[in-house]
């Protein structure tokens, strides 16, 4: 019987399959290969071995009497897709693991681990000395110590393609205090190389006199007990300070940042998740964009929060300011405050100097516990404006809504005072004023509120 009629099965399924064993292994034995890179930039070896294979495909059948298979098979185009989202998922993989070091998924299946601890051999250092922390990938810890030593304490760890290789990198690394023109200086050698990177973690005790600048690319750093300045660069990884007794300056790009028990002046710049700012006796200013919420409470001096939709100044804050996607919250604050926002609700509550508000597209909420001493200022534009005042307060008071009304618990139609309607679009009610000037009282201080469009409330506290 003939079998001329039967159709030939095609070889690129098998040799798609070999080229990738063969890709695997090498990568098993090479940990710096990665396939997902191969592909990318070779992809264009799979239509030649497709050509080959349909031309070897063709040939055969020819030379058995069988029918050619056809130029796509079903189970061809579901393997490509397959091999497809595996390497996208590596590639995927890899870019994440690029960003996020510190991020573990469990998912290299071609390295293993080594780790170990070192001790650094401990140097005297004169009081008051500089000192820089280095790591590129590693947590940072410094705390102040009695004594004028530099103690340093490490834990490194290596990835290699098998335990043996990740001992022998981690040979290559080497932790050391260094003296410089500037200060001493704590920092791996080898720490990064052709063979990879080594997490390296230093754990450092300091002279509570020294002054500190700490950096790492992929790593958290924490600092606490020090009297001298503390600077620190955290590119991923969050930043904890505390109980320090100068001045602190941190920039970051991603991470919390958590600084408190400050003696001197805080200054936090950059981007951000969270962040929490309290018990500074000097200046607390935050620029970035930092995506919160945000926790700022008890500073002696000024408060100077910045981004894209917040300028905030607020002088000697007993209180809070608490910052999140949608609203601004701000309580006790001493002195002058000024804030200046677009696209948030705000929140106001006992400011004791003058008040400056300024808001786009937001509600704004004011309140006092107290009479007002000194001059409020709030300007609105689509939104509405609240204010509540004790009802023993004096003041002169000039406000108007443009596209909507204003409403006064207090009796400002006094002499002096000028009523204006407000058309009701759907009652065609003119009693409603959108403007209400007068004064209770002394007079003193002058409120002027205004807004476009919103309701205006003047409201009266037991």
């Amino acid at each position: 019987m003939s079998n001329g009629g039967q159709t030939r099965g095609s070889i690129f399924s098998g040799v798609l399959l070999i080229l990738l064993g063969v890709l695997f292994l090498f990568a098993r034995w090479h940990p710096d290969l990665q396939i997902w890179h191969v592909f990318w930039h070779y992809w264009p070896v799979l239509i030649i071995l497709w050509g080959v294979a349909k031309l070897v495909d063709h040939l055969s059948a020819q030379q058995d009497g069988r029918t050619r298979p056809p130029m796509v098979t079903g189970s061809e185009v579901a393997l490509m897709l397959l091999v497809i989202f595996v390497l996208a998922g590596m590639g995927l993989y890899s870019r994440i693991r690029e960003r996020n070091p510190d991020l573990d998924m469990n998912l290299n299946m071609f390295h293993e681990q080594a780790s170990q601890n070192v001790d650094v051999p401990a140097k005297t250092i004169p009081a008051g000395s500089h000192i820089t922390l280095t790591t590129d990938h590693g947590n940072i810890t410094c705390h102040g110590g009695e004594g004028n030593e530099i103690r340093v304490s490490a834990s490194e760890t290596a990835s290699e393609a098998n335990e043996s290789a990740a001992q022998e990198r981690l040979k290559d690394v080497n932790v050391v205090i260094e003296q410089g023109r500037d200060g001493y200086t704590v920092h791996p050698v080898n720490q990064t190389g052709h063979r990879g990177n080594v997490n390296v973690d230093l754990d450092v005790t300091v002279p509570k006199s020294a002054s500190i600048t700490a950096s790492t690319d992929h790593g958290n750093v924490n600092i606490s007990d020090v009297a001298g300045k503390i600077a620190v660069t955290a590119t991923h990884g969050d930043v904890e300070i505390h109980d320090v007794g100068s001045d602190v300056a941190v920039d970051m790009i991603k991470g919390d940042a958590r600084i408190s028990t400050v003696a001197g002046n805080v200054r936090l710049s950059g981007r951000g998740d969270e962040v929490e700012v309290s018990d500074v006796t000097g200046d607390a200013t935050i620029e970035g964009e930092f995506f919160g919420p945000v926790h700022v409470r008890n500073i002696a001096k000024t408060t100077h929060y910045a981004s894209q939709k917040a300028d905030l100044t607020l002088v000697h804050m007993t209180g809070r300011l608490e910052l999140d996607s949608g609203q601004i919250e701000v309580s006790d604050v001493a002195g002058f405050a000024k804030l200046v926002t677009k696209n948030k609700d705000l929140d106001v509550e006992n400011v004791a100097g003058r008040l400056e508000v300024t808001d786009v597209h937001g509600d704004i909420k004011v309140g006092y516990a107290q009479p007002p001493r000194e001059e409020i200022n709030i300007t609105n534009e689509s939104g509405g404006v609240d204010l509540t005042l004790p009802a023993k307060s004096n003041f002169q008071i000039s406000a108007s809504s443009r596209g909507g009304e204003v409403q006064s618990d207090f009796d400002v139609s006094l002499p002096g005072s000028h009523p204006e309607p407000h058309q009701d679009s759907d009652s065609g009610d003119k009693s409603a004023p959108s403007r209400i000037d007068g004064k209770i009282g002394t007079g003193v201080p002058r409120i002027q509120i205004t807004t476009t469009y919103g309701t205006i409330y003047l409201r009266k506290s037991s």
